[in-house]
């Protein structure tokens, strides 16, 4: 397995992953990633700006995120401390769920994030999405809160390093 920046040369393969993984969480009647969420322009924007993160096994894609400093996405004081990092947009290609992609994803953004100096990483999660809150809490993210944002109702997580060098 390999974590790498996103590409351009990704882009196609990116969306077409997201659209497979909507229509999973569509199948699973899982009310999250609704209206359009995320948007094609989103995605192009997230390798524009160098958040895109992707997961390759053998040369190929199944894992992708973005991940940035939290203030590039939320309002400011979602999160409990500032200096964090962020990630979101979280997901493993159909087909490839199970076999730990999204852990290494997480793991590799963890390590990513320390080696940058932040004071952790925050995340906003659907309650509804138990399989991202277990591996989630798996990392040691804890709940902040619950709170009303303008595009919905999510829980605050973090995940604080002791010392920056953990």
């Amino acid at each position: 397995m390999k974590y790498r920046k996103a590409t351009f040369q990704d882009l196609k393969e990116i969306l077409i992953m997201k659209t497979d993984v909507k229509q999973r969480i569509k199948d699973e009647q899982l009310p999250i990633w609704l209206d359009g969420y995320p948007s094609d322009d989103l995605i192009q924007s997230d390798i524009e700006n160098g958040f895109g993160r992707v997961v390759e096994d053998e040369e190929m894609l199944v894992g992708y995120a973005c991940f940035h400093k939290d203030i590039e996405e939320y309002p400011i004081k979602t999160f409990l401390k500032d200096h964090l990092m962020s990630f979101g947009r979280v997901m493993v290609k159909t087909g490839f769920t199970g076999r730990h992609y999204g852990a290494y994803l997480i793991e590799s953004m963890i390590k990513e994030a320390k080696s940058l100096g932040a004071n952790g990483i925050g995340i906003l999660v659907d309650s509804c999405n138990k399989r991202a809150l277990c591996l989630y809490q798996k990392y040691g993210f804890i709940k902040e809160e619950s709170k009303q944002f303008p595009f919905a109702f999510l829980d605050v997580y973090s995940l604080y390093f002791n010392n920056r060098n953990i």
